[in-house]
């Protein structure tokens, strides 16, 4: 009989302490886990928003600069917040005469809303004129032209341009500004 009870005992169970403790223990581990889990998503947020935000201006940058060392001629509208773009003339062969304008053929930088009219507040940045503009990038929060350097008869040798990009992410904003100086011989 005795022998009966001590074998009893020992397949009963868990007591209601070690119950209480083991999911102690197992709720401290499960907080654990779901805090890191919590703190490495908003450090891959803040990441991948400052990645997304560093790329937007690179690219909006470079297509800007490009454009410029391609053109024949350029010019500030709108107090430096525009710029114009006039391509030199193509010859028939399909080259550039660069001695040539065409006037035909020039085309905008500037910050717009979502429909792209010149003049409306917005952060998307647009390439083109008139009915014949597309969209560069969005989250474009300032966009500057100015220049250090014109001829004596006025036409800009050097552009210094100026992009900020800005991307909300639950941990704050994210920001990246670029500034390149594009030095533009071609006028002089």
């Amino acid at each position: 009989m005795w022998n009966d009870a001590i074998k009893r005992r020992r397949r009963s169970g868990f007591t209601l302490i070690e119950v209480v403790i083991s999911t102690g223990i197992m709720a401290m581990v499960m907080g654990c886990t779901a805090a890191m889990m919590i703190a490495s998503m908003k450090c891959y947020d803040s990441a991948s928003a400052r990645t997304f935000t560093d790329c937007d201006a690179a690219t909006a940058m470079q297509m800007i600069v490009t454009d410029i060392r391609e053109a024949n001629e350029v010019r500030f509208i709108a107090n430096g917040n525009r710029l114009r773009i006039i391509p030199p003339e193509i010859t028939e062969e399909g080259y550039y005469n660069r001695y040539k304008p065409d006037t035909a053929h020039q085309y905008d930088y500037y910050l717009s809303d979502s429909t792209g009219v010149p003049g409306h507040d917005g952060t998307w940045l647009w390439r083109g004129k008139d009915n014949d503009r597309k969209p560069v990038k969005r989250n474009v929060v300032a966009l500057e032209f100015k220049s250090d350097c014109v001829t004596a008869s006025g036409k800009i040798i050097s552009v210094k341009i100026t992009v900020v990009t800005e991307t909300n992410t639950p941990t704050g904003k994210k920001r990246t500004e670029l500034t390149e100086r594009v030095v533009y011989l071609r006028n002089s």
